[in-house]
C-alpha cells in the first residue's frame, strides 16, 4: 500500500512513517506525510530534505497556493521576482500563479511544503506527481547519491500536473 491508497473517515487518520511515500527529487528527497485524498483533496504535506545546492527552478502552480516551513537550516527564496532569506522557524506563504523558487544555502535543510487548493473541484497535484514521476527513495533520510528524472523531463510533465516553468534556479 502507498500513501495513496489510504483515505479519510470522519473520525480521522493516523500515516505511519512506513506507509508515506519518499522519493527522490533533483538531488533531494520528498516524503508525502499527508497525501491529498486524506484531506478530502484540500491540501498536501511534504517533508523536504536536502544539502546545499537542493534546488528547484522558478517555476508556479496552476491550482495549488503553496506554503514553505522551513525546519532546519535555510533557503533562498526567490518569489515574483524578490529574493528572501528564509531561515529555520520562518515561514513563506506563496499564492497560486505566483512565480517561486528555491535553494538550499545551508549544509543540510529540511522544511515542508503545504499545497492547497482553495477551489471546488480541484484536487492538490504536487503528491501526485511525487507519486508517479519521481522514483521511490533508498534512503530514508539524506545525503543520498539518488537521482531523479532530469529537469527536462520534469518541466515536460507540467501540463498534467498544474505547474509551468518560470526560469532557471536560484543558485547558493
Amino acid at each position: 500500500m502507498t500513501n495513496l491508497d489510504i483515505e479519510i473517515d470522519d473520525k480521522g487518520i493516523l500515516i505511519p512513517e512506513s506507509e508515506q511515500t519518499a522519493v527522490s527529487l533533483l538531488d533531494g528527497h520528498a516524503r508525502i506525510r499527508v497525501p491529498g485524498n486524506t484531506t478530502r483533496d484540500s491540501f498536501t504535506v511534504v517533508e523536504h530534505t536536502g544539502q546545499r545546492g537542493y534546488n528547484t527552478p522558478l517555476h508556479y502552480h496552476h491550482i495549488e497556493d503553496e506554503v514553505f516551513m522551513v525546519l532546519d537550516g535555510a533557503l533562498r527564496m526567490v518569489c515574483d521576482g524578490q529574493e528572501q532569506l528564509a531561515e529555520a522557524g520562518t515561514t513563506m506563504v506563496i499564492p497560486r500563479m505566483v512565480p517561486h523558487g528555491f535553494v538550499a544555502i545551508s549544509n543540510e535543510v529540511r522544511f515542508l511544503t503545504i499545497h492547497s487548493t482553495p477551489d471546488l473541484g480541484n484536487k492538490p497535484q504536487f503528491d501526485l506527481f511525487l507519486a508517479a514521476e519521481m522514483p521511490p527513495a533508498q534512503a530514508t533520510r539524506m545525503p543520498t547519491e539518488e537521482i531523479g528524472p532530469d529537469l527536462d523531463h520534469i518541466i515536460s510533465l507540467g501540463t498534467t500536473y498544474g505547474y509551468s516553468y518560470a526560469g532557471p534556479a536560484p543558485t547558493p
